[in-house]
C-alpha cells in the first residue's frame, strides 16, 4: 500500500517534461531568450589567426568557445540544453557550406544532419534566469579552406515553469 502511494506521489511531483525528455529535434527553440554566445579561441588550443597581413585567411581549422546565457525569467533544464550549428556560409558564393564541414567534438546530428553540442552544466539541475553556463569548444575542420563567416547558432532545450523549478530545488535537497 506504501508504495502505490509513494509511486502516485513521485509522478504528482516530478514534472512531466522530466518523465518524458523528447528527442534533439523534438526540443524547443530557445534561442530568443537564451542567447549563444560565440568567441574565437585564441588561447593554447591552437585557434590561430584568422587575419593575415590585414585580410581574412583561409583556416583549414578553427576553434571557437560558445557559452549560452539564459536572458529569460524562466529557469532552463540544464542538461536539456543543447547548440545546433544551423548554418555556416561561405563568404565567396555566400552558399551554406555547413555540410562540408567536419565538426570533430559535435554530440551528434539532427535528422536534417545539422551537428549539435551539448551544453556543459555545472553541479545544478537548471540554468537559472540571467545566468550563463560554462564555456565549450566548437571546432570546425574546414578541407576545403573555404573563408568562412561565423556559425549561425541556435539554442534548444526545455524552459521550466517556476513551479517546476522549484520542485526541483526540494527534490534536489533530500
Amino acid at each position: 500500500m506504501n508504495i502505490c502511494v509513494c509511486v502516485l506521489l513521485i509522478l504528482l511531483l516530478v514534472p512531466a517534461s522530466l518523465l518524458a525528455i523528447p528527442s534533439i529535434d523534438d526540443l524547443p527553440d530557445l534561442t530568443g531568450g537564451v542567447i549563444p554566445i560565440l568567441t574565437y579561441d585564441t588561447g593554447k588550443s591552437g585557434g590561430g589567426q584568422l587575419f593575415s597581413g590585414g585580410n581574412l585567411s583561409s583556416r583549414g581549422h578553427v576553434h571557437y568557445l560558445v557559452r549560452v546565457k539564459n536572458q529569460s525569467g524562466d529557469p532552463i533544464q540544464a542538461d536539456s540544453l543543447i547548440v545546433v550549428v544551423q548554418k555556416i556560409q561561405e563568404m565567396a558564393r555566400l552558399r551554406d557550406v555547413t555540410s562540408d564541414l567536419d565538426f570533430p567534438g559535435a554530440d551528434g546530428r539532427t535528422k536534417n544532419g545539422l551537428p549539435y553540442f551539448h551544453v556543459p552544466v555545472n553541479t545544478t539541475p537548471n540554468l537559472g534566469p540571467y545566468e550563463e553556463s560554462p564555456p565549450f569548444k566548437l571546432e570546425i575542420k574546414n578541407p576545403n579552406l573555404f573563408r568562412l563567416y561565423p556559425p549561425v547558432l541556435r539554442v534548444r532545450g526545455i524552459r521550466l515553469t517556476p513551479t517546476q523549478a522549484y520542485q526541483d530545488i526540494l527534490n534536489t535537497h533530500d
